[in-house]
C-alpha cells in the first residue's frame, strides 16, 4: 500500500508490508505481517554547516571527513603529527578530545583546533551527580583541556562552520563565523546523527518533529531526565501510527543521544510481547 491508500481506515491493518532488498544473489520483495526498523543512526552523521545543513564544499570533501569516533580511532597513525579540525561539542567530540591528546602525546607535533558553538570556558555539558562516572571523567577531562589549552590545542568558540575547502596541495580550509578561517590537513566532524527516514517514505507513521524518533515514545518519555531511569513502556507507547510497524534500539530516539542499548533489548521484548499476544 502507498502512504494514503486506506488512510486511517481498518482495512489498511490486514494489508502486509512489501519491502524492497538487497541480496547476494541480487534485489529481491518480500512481504511481512510485521516490521520492525531497527536502522539506527550511527550511519547518518549530521552536517556541521551552519543550521544543521551541509556547508558549502563539504559534500565535496566526502570521506577525507571522519565522521565517527571509530573512524577516528581507525585513523590515528595517519593523524600523528598534522593539522587536525574538530568539530562539536557532545559527548563524542569529548571523547574525540581524548583520542586526539593520546595522537599529540605520542607526535608533539600534532595540532588541534576545537570548533565549538558554545560560549562556555568548559564547552561540554556536565551532568549533575552523573550516574555515568566513565561519562562523567570523559566530559571533565576535555573541558579542563578546554579551559587551559595545551600546546597541542587552541578553542574557537561561538563559531560555526561556514564553508570547507580542499587545496590543490590536500589541505583543507575551514571558514568559520566572524571571519576566522582555519587550516588543516584533515576534519573530525561530530555533531551529532539523526536517522534515514527514506525506509518509511510511504508509510504513515508517526515521527517526533525534533528528533525524528517515535513521536509516541517521545510523548511517553518527555519528562524522563535520567537515561539510566527509564519507565517500563507499553506496547502503545512503541506504535508508530502505521499497524504492524515500529521504530525500536537507537532509531525510536532519532537525534536524541539519550539512548542505551538495555533500552533497546526492552523495547524488543515489549514489541514481540505485544506482536505474540495478537498473533
Amino acid at each position: 500500500l502507498c502512504r494514503g491508500d486506506y488512510a486511517r481506515h481498518p482495512l489498511r491493518a490486514e494489508r502486509p508490508f512489501r519491502a524492497l532488498v538487497e541480496t547476494p544473489e541480487g534485489e529481491r520483495a518480500f512481504e511481512a505481517d510485521a516490521v520492525l526498523d531497527a536502522s539506527g543512526t550511527y550511519g547518518q552523521p549530521r552536517a556541521m554547516g551552519v543550521g544543521g545543513l551541509p556547508a558549502p564544499g563539504e559534500r565535496a570533501l566526502g570521506e577525507r571527513i571522519v565522521w565517527t569516533l571509530g573512524d577516528l580511532d581507525a585513523r590515528r597513525t595517519s593523524l600523528a603529527g598534522r593539522a587536525i579540525v574538530l568539530v562539536g561539542s557532545g559527548h563524542s567530540a569529548a571523547n574525540a578530545v581524548h583520542v586526539l591528546e593520546g595522537v599529540a602525546r605520542e607526535a608533539p607535533d600534532t595540532r588541534v583546533v576545537w570548533v565549538t558553538r558554545a560560549a562556555n570556558l568548559r564547552p561540554c555539558t556536565e551532568v549533575a551527580n552523573d550516574p555515568l562516572p566513565e561519562r562523567h571523567r570523559v566530559v571533565r577531562h576535555a573541558n579542563a583541556l578546554a579551559a587551559r589549552p595545551p600546546g597541542w590545542l587552541r578553542v574557537e568558540r561561538r563559531a560555526a562552520v561556514e564553508s570547507v575547502a580542499a587545496s590543490v596541495a590536500g589541505a583543507v580550509r575551514v571558514a568559520l563565523s566572524g571571519g576566522r578561517t582555519v587550516d588543516a590537513d584533515a576534519v573530525v566532524s561530530l555533531t551529532g546523527y539523526r536517522p534515514d527516514a527514506s525506509l518509511v517514505s510511504e508509510l504513515a507513521v508517526e515521527t517526533d518533529p525534533w528528533s525524528e524518533g517515535a513521536a509516541r515514545l517521545s510523548r511517553a518519555l518527555a519528562n524522563v531526565t535520567d537515561c539510566l531511569s527509564v519507565p517500563a513502556l507499553s506496547p502503545a507507547d512503541l506504535d508508530s501510527g502505521e499497524p504492524g510497524f515500529h521504530f525500536v534500539g537507537a532509531r525510536s530516539y532519532g537525534s536524541a543521544s539519550t539512548f542505551l542499548l538495555k533500552t533497546g533489548y526492552a523495547q524488543l521484548e515489549t514489541v514481540l510481547d505485544g506482536l505474540c499476544a495478537t498473533a
